[in-house]
């Protein structure tokens, strides 16, 4: 008993100091070490394991209990960004408005279950929304499935729903009930970094949204598989030391290159919205977890996280291939913004979900 109590408390002092590294591991700048940014993906994974031996540790070894508390302790703040616990909705007065950012894959069904002549289940998600902005990322002229009689009705629908509409060569495209007018912004869009940006004139009061979609990690279909293989414990006949070699030749090397390309576009973000006034919300695929420098980048400014200021519990946005990460975002200015409650839509149909804030806006006029 007192040499598993040795290992025990070994075990959960090394876990303990893996779970503070990559609670803060995002505060580093993937430009001058990009290895750390990789720890901080695993943060919410750390959290569960550290609960779990808190909960073992109470029946073998109280001391190393003690230590996995501790080590939560000193993770409150980003444990709270990870698993927020807004259970009051603040009284902010005035008109709440519904704001849903959504990657739709190019509006293909994720989930293969719409046949052929089938009305497009993304599209009918957007009709029966009743978001008054959407914001879409991956998604091109919506015109062009009118082709398809079951969807000409939801697209005069949305059409109704949505008089002011933009779609960006890029995919950036904005759906609302408001008018607006396009931001022409400085700094040039890229393939891997697509940025619009709207200012959107709500009754007296204007609103600047930005659309944003950074650079992803760009994994192949054998990166996937490699990963799942991984996941599920299948090495394909090759064994664990060939499979992890390939993740540190492969994978690791894509992660930290896409992390260095998201460090400089969020610090061309940063200035594009000094360019705008500074008082905006940012929302999109931003291919990056909570926590994450590029987030920091942004919120260092002074933006606020809208999962961590008004969601309830954790929560993932991205769920294909065996990554399930929350790497969608809404980021906003608490001048001009109050959110009343930030969630997940369980529309299935892409390989993201979408969010949806709720928020109040203040009067800017």
């Amino acid at each position: 008993m007192r040499l598993l109590r040795i290992i025990l408390t070994l075990f959960t002092l090394l876990t303990a100091v893996i779970t503070i590294l990559s609670a803060y591991a995002g505060m580093i700048n993937p430009l001058t070490w990009a290895l750390p940014s990789v720890l901080a993906m695993i943060f919410p994974i750390m959290t569960v394991v550290t609960l779990a031996l808190i909960l073992i540790n109470l029946f073998v070894c109280r001391k190393a209990s003690a230590i996995g508390a501790l080590s939560l302790v000193c993770c409150w703040n980003p444990l709270l960004t990870l698993c927020p616990l807004n259970f009051m909705t603040p009284d902010a007065g005035g008109q709440p408005l519904r704001l849903i950012t959504y990657n739709v894959l190019q509006l293909e069904d994720f989930t293969g279950s719409t046949s052929s002549g089938e009305p497009n289940p993304t599209l009918r998600q957007i009709a029966g929304c009743g978001a008054d902005f959407v914001a879409l990322q991956e998604c091109y002229e919506i015109g062009s499935l009118v082709s398809i009689d079951a969807n000409r009705h939801l697209l005069d629908t949305i059409g109704q729903i949505y008089p002011y509409q933009s779609y960006g060569a890029r995919g950036q495209s904005l759906l609302s009930r408001y008018p607006f007018e396009e931001i022409t912004l400085t700094e040039a869009n890229s393939d891997d970094f697509r940025v619009r940006a709207f200012r959107i004139f709500v009754d007296s009061d204007t609103l600047t949204l930005f659309d944003v979609h950074l650079q992803s990690i760009g994994l192949t279909s054998d990166d996937k598989r490699l990963y799942r293989d991984l996941t599920r414990g299948d090495t394909q006949g090759k064994g664990i030391r060939s499979e992890l070699r390939d993740i540190r030749t492969d994978l690791i090397s894509k992660l930290t290159a896409a992390f260095r390309a998201r460090a400089v576009q969020a610090a061309k973000l940063r200035k594009m919205i000094a360019e705008t006034g500074g008082k905006c919300i940012v929302c999109g695929d931003f291919n990056d977890v909570p926590g994450c420098y590029a987030i920091r980048t942004l919120t260092d400014t002074g933006m606020l996280d809208a999962w961590r200021e008004s969601a309830i519990g954790p929560a993932i946005t991205y769920h294909a291939s065996r990554l399930y990460f929350r790497i969608d975002h809404i980021l906003y200015s608490p001048e001009i913004v109050t959110p009343l409650r930030t969630r997940r839509l369980d529309w299935p149909y892409s390989d993201h979900y979408p969010v949806e804030m709720t928020f109040v806006l203040h009067h800017t006029m």
